[in-house]
């Protein structure tokens, strides 16, 4: 009896799951009839998309895609998306798509066999069992239409595709459909966006959820604006329970999710050997206090390993054992977080693997999402009440510092007790120095000679780190490209101290610069900063701008300028100081003549934060006045 109603309730699943399963097949193939407010200026519009994410068998995850696109322009390819992901624990059972012309007539069907099929890693990959099929395909004209079906069939549930129904700029979506089929035991969750500001749809009952958008017009990405998914209507599901290759996993919170991270992918890879423990202690007995410690084990990594990606073992996501990244000096961001740990642990130092989002927009973890999240692994080193990040996949990086890869963002401590959401190091604003002084002589045929010296400190740090790894004459090009307002300019003498300690790094060098000042009469015309900002730093204009606008981080930028005159000249007339303060930044250049030298000194801060749409043109004027202030030109005139 108790089989029979089992079988009665699969068989009333089935009836309510299946209809989802069969893709529409009203769908007009022709350019011509794509409504010309989704098309007008276009690269591409969604026509037709149906996404279906079938988790109604434990530990299986079917994926079933129809999508129409037709493409406008070379831009609009990337729209495609015609392509499946798989690997050892994943299969395509189907794959196709059909070409139609500008009328709608089927021109060319391009069936599995026809589909490339290509590792899916890069070439800095180690091995990776992944893999992906993709359609070739060159268009001879356009606009043309793609209809692309894919099935596959993973044995991972960890990692649920998000749903955008806009996933590009410049693109409209006639229709796109996200189902999401379950068990009514497994309760589904879901976090939506900017649903309600568009033609988004929501049914939900105990066994799917379907969400359904339409008419969706195309945007423009506009300068410093929010990400894409920040601005247009996104949808990311999740299960408290889920499977990783097989392996089952536990996500209803933070702390249960972390523990089963801690206990299924990491600890048991912390394997090293007897020898390389008393290594450690060995190098370690004498010092003065933990960071000491620390800072000695993580200079032991960055002279021992190196980076490369290993991409196997629970779906990328567990790292390879210690004892073969001692063996073999090498590993990815997983395996080199997880030595280090090792490392840190024979020596008696408490640290925590650490889970994150590496990019430069600052992207953090969604912290109301507890599901596989991020990209890159650090460690956190606990030292007395603060934690310490470091960066393991780098031989440059100094102890504790958090570059523009990493810096100021959520991430999730992985510990024996379970995960810890913490915040890696934020730089604020006048940590963030670019500060560049230099000592000039102008002499009586108008040539410049002297010395540039600057200093970078906070986040500009990560962008002058790796100078001292260039050859003399990539240097020398590379300041020529640096300092390209001084004409004719030849750099001799150059000096780099990159103190890791401080994280701190200067550059210093002599100049020459033939014909800096020009001739008029028997005066001289030169502009007072070199260092100014060009034209190309004014933030486009925009008629109609639709999106707020970001500064992501408080910076200074300092320029300190002294100039020598020749003797029996002087400046005719020097400009008045000058200040300007907005929300958003600010300006301050200041002139001084005293004993023969010219004293020049400006300042220009940006302020971090979201900034209204309604303020982007005095951002912008704001910019313009910093270039024609920067370009100010002195008279300097014979006595």
């Amino acid at each position: 009896m108790l089989n029979n109603i089992h079988i009665i309730k699969k068989l009333l699943f089935l009836l309510i799951v299946c209809p989802l399963l069969t893709f529409s097949q009203e769908v007009n193939f022709s350019a011509l009839n794509v409504d010309s407010a989704l098309s007008q200026g276009a690269d591409s519009v969604i026509i037709h998309e149906e996404i279906t994410l079938d988790l109604s068998e434990e530990g299986t995850l079917k994926t079933s895609v129809y999508r129409v696109v037709t493409v406008y322009n070379k831009a609009g390819l990337s729209d495609v998306k015609a392509y499946a992901s798989y690997n050892n624990n994943s299969k395509v059972s189907k794959i196709e798509a059909v070409i139609y012309d500008l009328l709608g007539n089927e021109k060319q069907k391009i069936k599995k066999r026809d589909f490339k099929d290509v590792s899916a890693v890069s070439g800095g990959t180690l091995y990776a069992d992944s893999r992906i099929m993709y359609l070739d395909y060159t268009a001879t004209s356009y606009p043309y239409t793609v209809s692309f079906v894919s099935e596959t069939e993973s044995k991972t549930t960890a990692f649920l595709r998000e749903w955008m129904p806009v996933s590009r700029y410049e693109s409209g979506t006639q229709f796109s459909q996200f189902t999401v089929i379950h068990n009514p035991e497994n309760i589904l969750r879901s976090k939506s966006t900017h649903l309600e500001e568009y033609d988004v749809t929501v049914e939900e009952t105990a066994v799917k959820t379907v969400w359904t958008a339409r008419n969706i017009t195309p945007i423009s990405q506009e300068y410093n604006s929010p990400a894409l998914d920040k601005r247009m209507p996104r949808v990311k599901c999740f299960f408290d329970t889920f499977y990783l290759e097989g392996v089952p996993g536990i996500a209803g919170n933070w702390k249960d999710f972390g523990k089963w991270m801690y206990d299924e992918l990491v600890i048991d890879t912390q394997d090293l050997d007897a020898a390389t423990i008393a290594q450690v202690q060995e190098l370690v007995k004498d010092l003065p206090d933990e960071e000491a410690k620390a800072r000695a084990i993580y200079q032991l990594v960055q002279d021992k390993v190196r980076y490369i990606s290993v991409q196997v073992e629970i779906g990328g996501w567990k790292p390879m054992n210690a004892s073969d990244v001692q063996r073999l000096s090498y590993g990815d961001c997983k395996a080199l977080s997880s030595y280090t740990q090792s490392l840190l642990k024979a020596a008696g130092i408490k640290s925590y693997y650490t889970i994150l989002y590496g990019d430069t927009g600052k992207e953090s973890l969604e912290t109301d999402v507890v599901a596989m999240q991020g990209n890159h692994a650090i460690l956190g080193v606990q030292l007395g009440d603060s934690i310490k990040f470091l960066e393991c996949t780098s031989q440059e990086t100094p102890f504790g510092y958090m570059g523009l890869f990493t810096d100021d963002r959520d991430v999730l401590l992985v510990t024996e007790e379970g995960g810890k959401l913490a915040r890696t190091t934020k730089y604020e604003q006048e940590d963030n120095l670019n500060k560049v002084s230099a000592k000039f002589i102008l002499d009586a045929a108008g040539d410049l000679s002297g010395s540039i010296s600057r200093t970078s400190e906070g986040i500009y740090y990560s962008a002058r780190m790796q100078l001292d790894t260039k050859n003399d004459k990539d240097l020398k090009d590379y300041y020529y490209n640096t300092f390209d307002g001084i004409k004719n300019l030849s750099v001799s003498d150059i000096s780099l101290q990159n103190d890791k300690l401080a994280i701190n790094y200067k550059e210093d060098m002599n100049i020459e610069a033939s014909g800096y000042a020009s001739k008029i009469n028997e005066n001289f015309l030169i502009e007072v900063n070199p260092f100014a900002l060009t034209r190309d730093a004014i933030p486009p204009r925009y008629v109609d701008r639709k999106s707020n606008f970001i500064i992501l981080r408080g910076t200074v930028q300092k320029q300190e300028v002294e100039i020598a005159l020749p003797q029996n000249f002087t400046v005719n007339s020097l400009p008045e100081d000058i200040e300007i303060t907005e929300e958003f930044a600010s300006y301050k250049a200041t002139y001084k003549i005293k004993e023969g030298m010219l004293y020049y000194t400006r300042i220009l801060k940006l302020n971090e934060g979201e900034y209204s749409v309604g303020v982007y043109n005095a951002y912008r004027d704001f910019y313009k006045n910093c270039v024609r202030l920067d370009g100010q030109k002195l008279l300097i005139e014979k006595k």
